[in-house]
């Protein structure tokens, strides 16, 4: 990766740039981080879009108008937990409010979806609260097949279950619940559902009093999630799938215009997740140009079997300001022939980056792709601490430190370079990101939720990727090939085989107009 653009412009000044870009949503925006909430509502979003400053505005405006409402904010990944509570703290001290997320009184609580011996959780206090047995993640690890969102559903039925076995209803212990990284709370398993509905999903809103006690099926439960994020499932359930066939949702937001990554990237990321170039067709996403315009696409084409469809991204969804300022590539691949080439490849183009390019160690993030071992985490983490880089590998007691999991809680430190695994890198992001096993996707290229893990760590980025990989798969051909229309054409345009093995298609039965921020589509989804 060059250190100057064709232009002349520095990555140094690029990215000081990048920081001084004030990126200011849209009055839409703020009126519905201030309206108010009397039913379900579900946000629904790309990566970089802004689900999670929506859920933390939301949370903060109604903690400060209304400081008696018992409030619960939750997620599953626990490396987000210092961002989340930095931004609500952030947008209580804009609302004129306070939020110490220390104080146990506090009636707003950030809490992680499942919690720990060592720090609560939503479902950890609704055990204590009931006196139910709680279920650890070791206490669950007897199929080592299951995924830990797959676990956490087995521990959230298991609860629901008891409850029903004592004959006990749920008390309204909250008055509002929202849910960030929603995708990460469903499971395909029909096993796993609790009455045929998703179990964390129906133990929330079980959970919550109705405004209105003449119609106790409206309640303040509100999710934001986006398909393409889940490493671990391929559904995308309506909203009747999570909550059973008498619910009906009235309100969706849709979000599509992306801050976090430049389109390119972005354009990249969705179409190797996706495999719009795959040998065999398409293997998933939408299939109606509603959908992709959901997604903040332009479609031309049809989708039918050998009919050419091209797509491309529309100024107006943009606002990541990198592609204006940087005319050169924007992601570089690199295949090597050993593992430990590998690593060593990354460890000195990050050298170069602080040295030559003035990068600070906090612009960089490194990804690994395999989810299974931390190999590649500590393999480059040393490689950057020999050569004098101060380096945090995320959940490590402390910098330049290799105890993997110590600090569970903690993704990044000041003045390091993070290296982190996929599952921790969600929900957070990097300046310039380096991602780590492209051949893991590639030995098992028609694993959705492997690409989708790919499309994870690409979209962590705000400006550069460099996506490195050992030995030679037909994958890295698509790669190439996505890249080379990006750069030639600006655009995607790939031939539509078939109906792809999984269809995201959430029901839209109509086209979305305008091309604001969002757009709230009031409907039935199912």
């Amino acid at each position: 990766m060059s250190v100057k653009d064709p232009g002349g412009a520095s990555r140094r000044d690029v990215l000081r740039k990048l920081r001084m870009q004030f990126v200011q949503g849209d009055i839409e925006v703020e009126r519905l981080a201030k309206e108010a909430v009397s039913e379900p509502q579900r946000f629904r979003g790309i990566a970089g879009s802004g689900k999670t400053h929506i859920l933390c505005q939301k949370a903060a405006y109604m903690h400060c108008e209304q400081p008696d409402l018992r409030i619960v904010y939750t997620f599953f990944t626990r490396s987000l937990y210092e961002y989340i509570e930095y931004w609500v703290q952030f947008y209580c001290c804009m609302y004129g409010g306070e939020f110490d997320p220390e104080d146990p009184h506090s009636t707003l609580k950030i809490l992680h979806a499942w919690g720990s011996a060592g720090r609560t959780g939503f479902y950890r206090m609704l055990c204590d609260h009931y006196d139910t047995d709680f279920f650890s993640p070791e206490d669950l690890r007897g199929d080592r097949h299951q995924t830990p969102n797959e676990l956490f559903a087995r521990a959230c039925k298991s609860f629901l279950q008891i409850q029903e076995s004592r004959n006990l209803p749920l008390d309204p212990l909250f008055d509002a619940v929202l849910i960030d990284e929603g995708q990460d709370l469903v499971v395909d398993r029909e096993d796993l559902l609790y009455r045929g509905k998703q179990p964390f999903f129906w133990m929330a809103y079980q959970s919550l009093c109705p405004p209105d006690p003449d119609r106790p099926e409206k309640r303040r439960l509100i999710w934001a999630y986006d398909e393409y994020q889940n490493t671990s499932s391929i559904k995308m359930p309506s909203s009747r799938e999570i909550f059973g066939e008498e619910f009906k949702l009235q309100k969706s937001v849709i979000m599509r215009k992306c801050y976090r990554t430049p389109a390119p990237v972005l354009m990249a990321a969705h179409a190797i997740g996706m495999g719009l170039f795959f040998r065999e067709g398409m293997l998933a996403g939408p299939t109606t140009k509603a959908e992709w315009n959901a997604l903040g696409y332009d479609v031309e084409g049809e989708f039918k079997s050998g009919r050419q469809v091209r797509i491309t991204r529309p100024e107006e969804y943009t606002a990541n300001i990198v592609p204006d300022l940087w005319k050169g590539h924007l992601i570089d691949l690199q295949i090597v022939d050993r593992r430990e080439e590998e690593a060593s490849f990354v460890a000195r183009s990050i050298q170069r980056d602080i040295v030559v390019s003035g990068l600070r160690p906090e612009d960089i993030l490194v990804v690994s792709l395999n989810a299974r071992s931390n190999a590649g985490v500590r393999s480059v983490a040393e490689e950057l601490m020999e050569r004098g880089i101060e380096t945090y590998i995320s959940s490590a007691s402390g910098r330049n430190r290799l105890d993997i999991g110590a600090k569970p809680d903690t993704f990044s430190e000041t003045g390091c370079v993070t290296v982190s695994g996929i599952n921790r890198a969600k929900g957070n992001e990097g300046n310039v990101v380096y991602i780590l096993g492209f051949d893991i996707i590639g030995r098992n290229d028609e694993s959705i939720p492997l690409r989708n893990s790919l499309f994870v760590a690409l979209t962590r980025s705000r400006a550069w990727v460099t996506l490195t990989g050992t030995g030679r798969y037909p994958i890295y051909e698509e790669m190439k090939t996505i890249l080379e229309h990006l750069q030639s054409t600006g655009g995607l345009t790939f031939t539509y085989r078939s109906r792809p093995k999984v269809a995201f298609d959430a029901g839209l039965d109509m086209e979305p107009e305008g091309v604001s921020y969002q757009q709230i589509l009031l409907y039935s989804d199912e």
